[in-house]
């Protein structure tokens, strides 16, 4: 098993889950199975509540180009404070102790990608 923290800046999703998780998760984790962890969590607590969205995933992946949204903001360091690029492959394997910082909605973004349809994120996912 390994340890992850992830911080999520979304206050709606914050409201229902927190802002910082520490997760468990097995084997060759990756970020894409670290979010749909966020996601059962946030779904045994109700409907997702971002409007729009069904999902954190839905919110911030695109599953036919196999990519994050340019809207989502997201770091990665490791213990000992370098830096990783998680988001160039949100499939890689996660390492042990790492903190990612996710803000699906990033402020700072000018370029807006539209999210895929959810029942397409369900059929390619």
């Amino acid at each position: 098993m390994k340890r992850i923290k992830l911080f999520i800046h979304e206050p709606l999703i914050n409201k229902v889950i927190g802002r910082e998780l520490n997760l468990l998760l097995y084997g060759k984790a990756s970020l894409k199975d670290a979010i749909d962890e966020v996601d059962k969590m946030i779904n045994s607590k109700g409907s997702f509540p971002v409007p729009g969205y069904q999902s954190l995933l839905h919110m911030i992946y695109n599953p036919v180009e196999k990519r994050f949204y340019k809207q989502a903001a997201i770091s990665a360091y490791d213990e000992s404070g370098q830096l990783l690029n998680v988001r160039d492959d949100p499939k890689k394997e996660l390492s042990e102790g790492i903190t990612i910082i996710l803000i699906p909605t990033g402020g700072c973004i000018s370029e807006w990608e539209e999210a895929i349809d959810y029942k397409d994120l369900l059929k390619v996912k």
